[in-house]
Protein backbone atom coordinates (compact mmCIF):
# COMPACT_ATOMS: atom_id res chain seq x y z
CA UNK A 1 0.00 0.00 0.00
CA UNK A 2 0.80 3.37 -0.66
CA UNK A 3 2.51 6.12 1.56
CA UNK A 4 -0.97 8.51 1.43
CA UNK A 5 0.37 10.69 4.87
CA UNK A 6 0.05 14.55 3.49
CA UNK A 7 2.75 17.50 3.64
CA UNK A 8 2.73 20.80 4.95
CA UNK A 9 3.15 23.79 2.12
CA UNK A 10 6.01 25.24 5.07
CA UNK A 11 8.76 23.36 4.53
CA UNK A 12 10.44 23.13 1.18
CA UNK A 13 13.63 24.65 -0.56
CA UNK A 14 14.93 25.63 -4.02
CA UNK A 15 18.16 24.13 -5.51
CA UNK A 16 19.14 25.67 -8.85
CA UNK A 17 22.22 23.71 -10.24
CA UNK A 18 22.01 21.89 -7.02
CA UNK A 19 22.81 24.06 -4.86
CA UNK A 20 20.65 25.69 -1.81
CA UNK A 21 19.37 29.10 -3.36
CA UNK A 22 18.56 30.08 0.18
CA UNK A 23 15.79 30.42 2.19
CA UNK A 24 12.47 31.07 0.56
CA UNK A 25 8.89 32.51 2.20
CA UNK A 26 6.67 31.30 -0.40
CA UNK A 27 6.69 29.64 -3.94
CA UNK A 28 4.16 29.85 -6.30
CA UNK A 29 3.28 29.03 -10.01
CA UNK A 30 4.40 25.83 -10.34
CA UNK A 31 1.82 24.79 -12.96
CA UNK A 32 1.40 23.55 -16.51
CA UNK A 33 -1.07 23.70 -19.41
CA UNK A 34 -2.11 21.89 -22.14
CA UNK A 35 -3.69 23.74 -25.13
CA UNK A 36 -6.65 22.03 -27.04
CA UNK A 37 -7.10 21.89 -30.87
CA UNK A 38 -10.37 21.49 -31.82
CA UNK A 39 -10.48 20.00 -35.51
CA UNK A 40 -13.94 18.83 -37.72
CA UNK A 41 -13.33 16.25 -39.83
CA UNK A 42 -15.83 16.74 -43.40
CA UNK A 43 -19.59 16.91 -42.67
CA UNK A 44 -18.73 15.89 -38.38
CA UNK A 45 -21.60 18.10 -36.78
CA UNK A 46 -19.46 17.92 -33.26
CA UNK A 47 -15.95 19.19 -32.81
CA UNK A 48 -13.11 16.96 -31.96
CA UNK A 49 -11.08 17.90 -29.63
CA UNK A 50 -6.80 16.52 -29.39
CA UNK A 51 -4.28 17.49 -26.86
CA UNK A 52 -1.74 20.45 -28.13
CA UNK A 53 1.38 22.09 -26.39
CA UNK A 54 2.09 22.05 -23.38
CA UNK A 55 3.39 25.30 -21.38
CA UNK A 56 4.60 26.03 -17.81
CA UNK A 57 3.58 29.38 -15.51
CA UNK A 58 6.66 31.20 -14.17
CA UNK A 59 7.63 30.19 -10.89
CA UNK A 60 7.61 33.34 -8.23
CA UNK A 61 9.84 32.75 -5.25
CA UNK A 62 9.69 35.38 -1.98
CA UNK A 63 12.62 34.92 0.32
CA UNK A 64 13.87 37.54 3.20
CA UNK A 65 16.12 39.83 1.90
CA UNK A 66 19.84 39.43 2.83
CA UNK A 67 23.11 41.11 2.02
CA UNK A 68 23.29 37.61 -0.66
CA UNK A 69 23.35 38.56 -4.45
CA UNK A 70 23.36 35.60 -6.44
CA UNK A 71 19.86 35.63 -7.51
CA UNK A 72 19.90 39.81 -8.19
CA UNK A 73 23.30 38.86 -10.40
CA UNK A 74 21.90 36.22 -12.56
CA UNK A 75 18.85 38.69 -12.98
CA UNK A 76 21.14 41.31 -14.22
CA UNK A 77 23.04 38.93 -16.53
CA UNK A 78 19.87 38.02 -18.14
CA UNK A 79 19.13 42.00 -18.56
CA UNK A 80 22.75 42.45 -19.91
CA UNK A 81 22.37 39.62 -22.49
CA UNK A 82 23.99 37.22 -20.77
CA UNK A 83 21.11 34.73 -21.16
CA UNK A 84 22.23 31.64 -19.41
CA UNK A 85 19.42 29.05 -18.44
CA UNK A 86 19.92 27.08 -15.30
CA UNK A 87 17.97 24.20 -13.94
CA UNK A 88 16.75 23.51 -10.49
CA UNK A 89 14.36 21.46 -7.64
CA UNK A 90 11.48 22.61 -5.99
CA UNK A 91 11.78 20.32 -3.00
CA UNK A 92 9.20 19.49 -0.39
CA UNK A 93 10.25 18.52 2.57
CA UNK A 94 8.99 16.34 5.56
CA UNK A 95 8.27 17.91 9.17
CA UNK A 96 11.85 16.37 9.86
CA UNK A 97 13.45 17.90 6.75
CA UNK A 98 13.44 14.87 5.33
CA UNK A 99 12.88 14.82 1.30
CA UNK A 100 9.57 13.92 0.28
CA UNK A 101 8.66 15.27 -2.98
CA UNK A 102 10.92 16.80 -5.87
CA UNK A 103 10.17 18.94 -8.67
CA UNK A 104 12.49 19.80 -11.05
CA UNK A 105 12.31 22.55 -13.16
CA UNK A 106 14.61 22.79 -16.61
CA UNK A 107 15.83 26.07 -18.62
CA UNK A 108 14.98 28.98 -15.85
CA UNK A 109 15.91 32.22 -16.33
CA UNK A 110 14.73 35.15 -14.04
CA UNK A 111 11.83 37.28 -15.73
CA UNK A 112 11.70 39.49 -12.76
CA UNK A 113 13.20 40.69 -9.95
CA UNK A 114 11.51 42.84 -6.89
CA UNK A 115 13.54 45.15 -3.98
CA UNK A 116 11.76 44.90 -1.01
CA UNK A 117 8.92 47.13 0.30
CA UNK A 118 9.86 49.54 3.08
CA UNK A 119 8.16 50.71 5.96
CA UNK A 120 9.18 52.59 8.89
CA UNK A 121 7.97 51.10 11.77
CA UNK A 122 6.30 47.92 10.99
CA UNK A 123 9.17 45.27 11.95
CA UNK A 124 8.66 42.78 9.24
CA UNK A 125 11.08 41.19 7.85
CA UNK A 126 12.03 42.51 4.32
CA UNK A 127 11.06 40.57 0.96
CA UNK A 128 12.34 40.16 -2.17
CA UNK A 129 10.89 38.47 -4.94
CA UNK A 130 12.17 36.84 -8.17
CA UNK A 131 10.40 35.32 -10.87
CA UNK A 132 11.86 32.42 -13.06
CA UNK A 133 10.60 31.25 -16.55
CA UNK A 134 10.97 27.23 -16.67
CA UNK A 135 10.53 25.26 -20.12
CA UNK A 136 9.92 22.39 -18.68
CA UNK A 137 9.14 20.70 -15.42
CA UNK A 138 8.47 16.81 -13.87
CA UNK A 139 8.15 15.37 -10.70
CA UNK A 140 11.48 13.81 -10.06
Amino acid sequence: MADDKQLGNYRFLIEIEGVNAGYFKSMSGLASKQDMIEYRFGGDRSIRRKPGRISFTNLVLEMGYTVETALFDWRKEVGEGDYEKRDGSVIILDHDGSEQVRYNFYKAWPVSWEAPALVAGAGETAVEKLELAVEWVELG
